[in-house]
């Protein structure tokens, strides 16, 4: 290892010429050099692999068994090395060449189409993968997502960077065979209604354990789903009530006919949806997704959250800080 020696960059591009050439001449006015310093790399790039790289007196230009192998690394060095320019200068000018983006559905099927529309100009190529968020989490630690949009800040990580979007309130919802005028309290309803429970799996099912705890109820459990859809089917259909939130409604509004839509604890439990990616990363990219994400929720959410009560609309906004759940 005492006599090998760091084989330049330059030299690699010249040799790439002189493979694809006819002749040594034809090389150096494709690079705009002289015939005597394309002679000269190939000979210095001989010396430091310890074997010759052309067929010297061939005409065109022929590589030896140990060429033909440089050839192939070379090629892929410099495709590499192009990419890698290109990369970084675009993300100089906060763009990259892939965006993978990973979004829990609740909040994607609200805003997605927007939000690819605005993001588009920040990458080349862009994919958006939705779900719940327990997979969306495990794709994004396995460095399948660039950045994930969720309600999970997988806190256990402290490598990651979190950038706060918006405040999502939990509601109460009742069919309306079983809620009179008037309040109806979630102590009332644990009573006296069967329970329609998000399965506990979900990020959003675990949450309203945490809810039921702080309101010292016992939820009288009778169904448990994975699907919003379905929930509000089943209390549609008055098989129970539930919790879930404002964003999770917009998703459906066709079903909201024949629920009651009521405030929970005055709007003091919701969850909070936020943008996670890895430290040092993406450059200013997580700050113009989470300006998108909070513009989209303002000016297109909220007042839709508007028509479905106006006490809802106020308990939802943009936030800057992520608080304790």
């Amino acid at each position: 290892m005492r006599n090998q020696k760091n084989i330049e960059f330059g030299a690699l591009k010249i040799f790439a010429a002189v493979a694809d050439s006819e002749t040594l001449t034809k090389a150096a006015e494709q690079l705009g050099i002289t015939q005597s310093a394309v002679s000269q790399a190939i000979k210095k790039l001989e010396t430091g692999l310890c074997t010759e790289l052309i067929v010297r007196r061939s005409r065109p230009t022929k590589l030896t068994s140990g060429g033909e192998i440089l050839k192939n690394y070379t090629r892929h060095v410099l495709a590499e090395t192009h990419r890698m320019q290109t990369d970084i200068g675009m993300m100089s000018r906060n763009k990259v060449t892939q965006l993978r983006v990973g979004m829990i559905d609740s909040f994607g099927d609200v805003i997605s189409l927007e939000f690819v529309q605005n993001i588009k100009p920040f990458a080349e190529r862009l994919s958006l993968r939705t779900g719940v968020a327990a997979p969306l989490s495990k794709a994004f630690i396995d460095r399948d997502l660039d950045m994930l949009i969720t309600s999970d800040p997988l806190e256990e990580h402290t490598d990651l960077a979190r950038f706060p979007i918006l405040r999502d309130p939990f509601v109460m919802i009742v069919p309306e065979n079983c809620s009179k005028e008037g309040s109806v309290s979630p102590q009332w309803l644990a009573k006296n209604v069967p329970f329609v429970h998000y399965s506990r799996e979900t990020r959003i099912g675990m949450l309203t354990n945490v809810i039921a705890h702080r309101l010292n109820i016992k939820l009288n459990t009778y169904y448990e789903l994975d699907s919003t859809q379905t929930l509000l089917r089943f209390v549609q259909s008055g098989q129970g009530w539930a919790i879930t939130t404002g964003i999770c409604l917009l998703r459906y509004t066709d079903l909201l006919q024949g629920i009651r839509i009521l405030p929970l604890a005055n709007g003091a439990n919701a969850r909070y949806l936020s943008l996670l990616c890895r430290a040092g990363e993406l450059g200013e990219l997580p700050i113009n997704a989470t300006e998108i994400c909070k513009d989209i929720y303002t000016a297109n959410l909220i007042p839709k959250l508007e028509n479905i009560g106006p006490w809802l609309s106020k308990q939802s906004h943009i936030i800057s800080e992520l608080p304790i759940i």
